[in-house]
């Protein structure tokens, strides 16, 4: 115990020399002239934010703001300026789905009477079958009971014809008639009953035959195999015609109605479209996936189509015009659809939008945006990602009262220039240049520039902010002196206000030596 206790001892006496070593280093100065401009949280109470009823917080929609990405991260990231396009598109739609059985081409083979299994002939699953192959032959003692008794029926009706008694004979017939009914009726041919009568002695086994045309999908018939009368021995699908079974977002249902043709490509068989046609739709709708099961059906004479394959359908509705941006254009952040415009000099303003039909290679946007407008493809969730980012920091640097009104933010051209370039630990020259979206400059606002850096807890560093008011310098340039607190990656937001309300903002990252 005693070592214990010095082994602690002295790993809290060392954790305490290196945080008095760093606390009293230049940059511990500049640490804890942070930590002092800090308010203590023990001194004022700041009330915990009202926590979202369950339908709100599933739906809420995390803000985003403006980002500013410089032409090499845009390259790194794979970031792709396209215009919006007004063009004819075609309503297609494209669903996932799986090659099925034609349930109405599918029968199950059972036998009549109880018996058991011999020469089983159909002994394996996937043989084809036709109707009226033998697919095994039956041991039945009750088989060979009614063919003992058809045999005397037979040998009666012989001997009343040649008594010549009218009413005799007419009964005779009438029990003949019954046995050779019972035959029939448990599966025996006319033949099985010719060469019954021609050999006049029963048959041990009978000859079970095929009642369907297709393939054994399913074989429970064993050979030795005592059966049940009813009990299923085979199922049997004819593969000639098949079914695909697809699901169909619910917002697409209306592209959708029986009789449409149809166009599939399989995985197993790239490159190649089979033609068939809508021959049903679901009356129901999953609750989860939001979508409803659409059968088509396919001719498959050759048997390529196999149950179990995956499948890709496609329906082509009717041509109309339409504004399109490329399928990566656009981000689903849950019930809301996102893109990200390009605004000029790396800036990225995030927009709502609704979209209406999609394709492999566009997405219609029914509103939101206008022709010619420039938008960011192919990396639209880093994008996201950042704007959600630059949000979040835009909230915690900007003051309480500096939040602009609804409507009272205006489109400026923000520019931001250091002296040195880039900044440096200490004390450097910064210079703001604010435009109007005309490109006239705006003299009469007031700019800070604030410098942010995240907590480092690994490095048991706090969050770090240094503000700096510039003073105008004439013809909208505004320019002062701020301090950088330490090396490393900054994150900068410029807010313009002018009368006490925010007209603007910019937000971008530098990295200082």
């Amino acid at each position: 115990m005693t070592r214990r206790m010095l082994l602690l001892a002295a790993g809290l006496a060392a954790a305490a020399v290196v945080a008095a070593l760093v606390w009293l280093t230049p940059a511990g100065s500049a640490l804890r002239g942070v930590w002092a401009a800090q308010p203590q949280p023990d001194v004022a109470y700041v009330p915990s934010p009202r926590p979202l009823p369950p339908d709100e917080a599933d739906h809420a929609v995390p803000p985003r703001g403006e980002v500013v990405i410089d032409s090499r991260r845009q390259q790194l990231m794979g970031v792709r300026i396209v215009p919006v396009q007004k063009s004819v598109m075609s309503a297609e739609l494209r669903a996932a789905g799986v090659v099925r059985f034609d349930e109405t081409r599918q029968a199950e083979i059972s036998t009549k009477v109880d018996g058991w299994i011999r020469d089983l002939q159909a002994n394996f699953t996937g043989r084809r079958v036709a109707r009226g192959d033998v697919l095994f032959s039956l041991y039945s003692p009750a088989l060979v009971a009614g063919q003992n008794e058809y045999l005397l029926a037979l040998h009666g009706q012989e001997q009343a014809a040649q008594a010549d008694v009218p009413n005799v004979l007419a009964h005779s017939e009438r029990i003949l008639d019954a046995a050779r009914e019972r035959l029939l009726r448990w599966d025996l041919t006319l033949t099985d009953v010719r060469d019954l009568e021609r050999r006049g002695r029963p048959s041990e086994t009978v000859p079970f035959l095929s009642t369907a045309d297709g393939v054994i999908v399913e074989k429970m018939a064993v050979e030795g195999k005592r059966v049940m009368a009813g009990e299923t021995l085979f199922r049997v699908a004819d593969l000639s015609v098949v079914w695909i079974e697809a699901d169909v977002p619910e917002q697409d249902m209306a592209l959708v109605r029986v009789g449409l043709a149809a166009q599939v490509e399989l995985d197993a068989y790239p490159g190649e479209t089979l033609l068939g046609r809508t021959v049903y739709i679901y009356p129901t709708v999953d609750e989860q996936t939001r979508t409803a099961k659409v059968r088509f059906q396919f001719a498959n004479r050759d048997g390529r189509l196999r149950p179990g394959m995956f499948a890709t359908v496609r329906i082509a509705g009717r041509e109309s015009p339409a504004l399109m941006v490329p399928p990566d254009a656009v981000l689903d952040a849950g019930r809301d659809q996102v893109v990200f415009v390009a605004l000029g000099d790396g800036r990225f303003e995030p927009r709502p939008v609704a979209v209406g039909r999609r394709t492999r290679d566009a997405i219609e946007i029914t509103r939101g945006l206008a022709e010619g407008e420039q938008v960011a493809a192919g990396a639209a969730f880093f994008l996201d990602s950042e704007s959600q980012l630059r949000a979040a920091m835009q909230s915690y640097a900007a003051a309480p009262g500096a939040a602009p009104a609804p409507g009272s933010a205006e489109r400026l051209d923000i520019s931001f220039r250091t002296e040195p370039d880039p900044p440096r630990f200490g004390e450097n020259q910064f210079e703001v240049s604010v435009r109007d979206a005309a490109g006239q400059p705006i003299a009469d606002a007031e700019v800070v520039v604030t410098f942010f850096m995240p907590a480092m807890p690994t490095m048991n560093m706090p969050a770090m902010r240094s503000q700096a008011k510039l003073p105008a310098a004439g013809n909208g340039v505004y320019r002062g002196r701020g301090e950088v607190l330490m090396g490393g990656r900054w994150d900068v937001t410029i807010q313009v206000s002018r009368g006490g309300r925010q007209i603007g903002s910019r937000q971008l990252t530098v990295v200082t030596k």
